[in-house]
C-alpha cells in the first residue's frame, strides 16, 4: 500500500486533476516497476541466459523509468514481492538489515523483553500470542493470552493506555488517517533500548496485571521438560573462560518461573517435553533433555509440538536423528524433498545427521499436536509414523492412530488436524546484503511418500481429538 499511494507522486499536476485515472495510473507505475525490478533479483540470484536476455530490456526501465527513482531498493523489494510473486504466500524479500536479524535469530539470539504480539480481528486489542522461554517476560510471568492494556517506560508518573490512546487518535478521521492499537504498541516497544525497564499492565482473565520487564540481549530457550516430580528449561551458556557452549537445565528460579511447574498426574516411567520452534541451538537443548530424562529414569515420551511452526529443516534432521531408529543405521531418510519443477517421483533424501544418536533406553513416544503444529513439526511426526514400528526398527514406538493426540478441530477441513504445510522455502542471499525466500519443493514423508500440505494430519480415533486441558492425561494415558 505504501508504494501505490507513492505512485501518485509520479504523475505531473494536470494527471493529479483527473482523479478517475488514478487506477490505470498505479498499474502503469506497476508494470514499470515491476520490469525494473525483476532485474534486481535476478543479477542477484542468477546469471543465467534469461537474465541476460532481460537485462537488456531493463536497460529502458533504468534509464527512462520515471518511477522507478521514487524508491529505495527495499521498497522496489517488496512492492515486486507482493505483486509478481503474489501466487507464493511464503514468498518474501528481507532488507540487509531485516536478514542480517534473521540470521541472529536462527541462532537463537533475540533482543527485546520476551514476547509476540498479535492482534484481534477488531483491531482493538494487542494480546500476547507467544512468551519465548529464557527472557524477561517468561522469567516474570508473563503468560500467552495476556492482553497489553497499557504500558509506560521506568521512571515515568502516567500509564499509556494503548485502546484510549488510538480511539482518541482516530477520532473524526478518514480511514486512511487512522492507526492500529497495534502499530502503537509496537511503536511503544521501538522506543525501548537495552538495558531500559518497561512497566505494562495486562488483563488476564478478569484481573489486571502489573509486570515490570527488562529490554534485554537473551538467548532463547526452545526446551522445556517436565515430569511428576520437576521441572527444567534448557537454555545455552557460553563458558567465560574458554567461549565454549553449555546446554543447562535450568530449575525455575522464582516463583513466577513456576507456573509451569512439575505434572504429577504424569505416570513415573513418563516425562514430557515441549519444543517450541527448530531453531537456534533446539537440536542441542533437546538432547540435553533427553540425557536428563536418563537420569530421571524414564523411557515413555510425551512430545508437545503445539504451535511449532516449524524451523530450519537441519534442526529438525538433528532433533529426529535422537528418537527416530532404523535398527541401529547410521543414516536413514527423514524427510523427501522434490523440487517444484520435477513432475515424476524422484526426490532427494534429507537424512539424520552421520552419527546414530538415538537414545536407545526410549521405548515410546505419544505427541500432542493441533492447527498450529507445521512443515518441520509435521515432517517430524512423519518420520515417528514411518519408523514406529518398534519390532521393525527398534526405534521407540508410535503411531499416528494411536499416539498422536490433536487438540483443534479446522473449522474449514471439518475434522481435528495439524496446520499441513508439505512444501519447503529456500532463502536466497542477494548481493546488496538482502535476501529472497521462495517456496521451491514439495516434502513427503521418508517411506510412504505420504504428502501433507493443505490437508495436514488427521486423526481418525476421536478418543484422541480432545481440548488442550485434556491433551496430556490422554498422551500420558496411550503409552499406558
Amino acid at each position: 500500500m505504501n508504494g501505490e499511494n507513492k505512485q501518485g507522486d509520479n504523475f505531473n499536476e494536470e494527471r493529479k486533476r483527473i482523479n478517475r485515472n488514478a487506477i490505470i495510473s498505479v498499474i502503469v507505475a506497476a508494470v514499470f516497476i515491476i520490469t525494473f525490478f525483476i532485474g534486481y533479483f535476478v543479477r542477484g540470484v542468477t546469471d543465467t541466459e534469461a537474465a541476460r536476455k532481460l537485462n537488456e530490456v531493463l536497460e529502458l526501465a533504468r534509464n527512462y523509468g520515471v518511477y522507478a527513482e521514487k524508491y529505495t531498493s527495499d521498497e522496489l523489494a517488496e512492492i515486486f514481492v507482493n505483486v509478481v510473486l503474489k501466487e507464493d504466500k511464503y514468498a518474501k524479500y528481507y532488507s540487509p538489515q531485516e536478514y542480517a536479524k534473521i540470521l541472529e535469530e536462527d541462532k537463537g539470539r533475540y533482543s527485546g523483553v520476551g514476547i509476540g504480539l498479535s492482534e484481534n480481528a477488531e483491531g482493538k486489542a494487542v494480546s500476547v500470542v507467544k512468551v519465548y522461554l529464557n527472557s524477561s517476560a517468561y522469567k516474570k510471568g508473563v503468560l500467552a493470552g495476556d492482553t497489553l492494556v497499557a504500558g509506560k517506560f521506568k521512571g515515568e508518573t502516567e500509564y499509556t493506555d494503548f485502546s484510549s490512546y488510538v480511539e482518541n487518535y482516530n477520532e473524526g478521521k478518514s480511514p486512511e488517517e487512522t492507526i492500529s492499537v497495534l502499530s502503537v504498541v509496537n511503536d511503544f516497544f521501538a522506543g525501548v533500548k537495552v538495558g531500559d525497564e518497561v512497566e505494562l499492565k495486562v488483563r488476564r482473565g478478569d484481573e489486571i496485571l502489573e509486570f515490570t520487564l527488562l529490554k534485554d540481549n537473551y538467548t532463547v530457550s526452545y526446551v522445556e521438560y517436565k515430569d511428576n516430580g520437576t521441572y527444567y528449561y534448557f537454555s545455552t551458556e557460553e563458558d567465560e573462560i574458554t567461549g565454549e557452549k553449555e546446554f543447562k537445565g535450568r530449575e525455575p528460579e522464582t516463583d513466577a518461573e513456576k507456573i509451569a511447574n512439575s505434572i504429577p498426574a504424569l505416570d513415573d516411567d513418563t516425562a514430557y517435553i515441549k519444543l517450541y520452534e527448530f531453531e537456534g541451538d533446539a537440536a542441542a537443548q533437546f538432547a540435553s533433555a533427553l540425557e536428563f530424562m536418563n537420569t530421571r529414569e524414564k523411557t515413555k515420551l510425551i512430545l508437545d509440538l503445539r504451535n511449532n511452526g516449524g524451523g530450519l529443516i537441519n534442526v529438525m534432521l538433528d532433533i529426529a536423528s535422537y528418537i527416530v531408529n532404523n535398527d541401529g543405521a547410521e543414516n536413514i531418510s527423514i524427510v523427501k524433498v522434490r523440487e517444484k519443477s520435477t513432475d515424476d517421483f524422484d526426490a532427494d533424501n534429507h537424512y539424520s545427521t552421520s552419527a546414530n544418536k538415538f537414545a536407545g533406553w526410549l521405548t515410546d513416544i505419544s505427541v500432542i499436536a493441533n492447527t498450529g503444529t507445521a512443515s518441520a513439526s509435521e515432517c517430524l511426526i512423519g518420520a515417528l509414523s514411518d519408523y514406529g514400528d518398534r519390532d521393525m526398527y527398534k526405534g521407540a514406538s508410535f503411531n499416528i492412530d494411536d499416539r498422536l493426540i490433536l487438540t483443534e478441530h479446522h473449522q474449514a477441513r471439518g475434522y481435528f488436524c495439524t496446520y499441513g504445510k508439505g512444501i519447503m522455502q529456500t532463502t536466497y542471499k542477494l548481493k546488496s546484503g538482502g535476501a529472497l525466500k521462495l517456496t521451491t519443493a514439495r516434502i513427503f514423508w521418508p517411506l510412504t511418500w505420504r504428502d501433507v500440505q493443505d490437508c495436514g494430519i488427521w486423526q481418525y480415533n476421536p478418543d484422541n481429538c480432545v481440548g488442550d486441558e485434556k491433551a496430556i492425561a490422554r498422551a500420558n494415558a496411550v503409552l499406558h
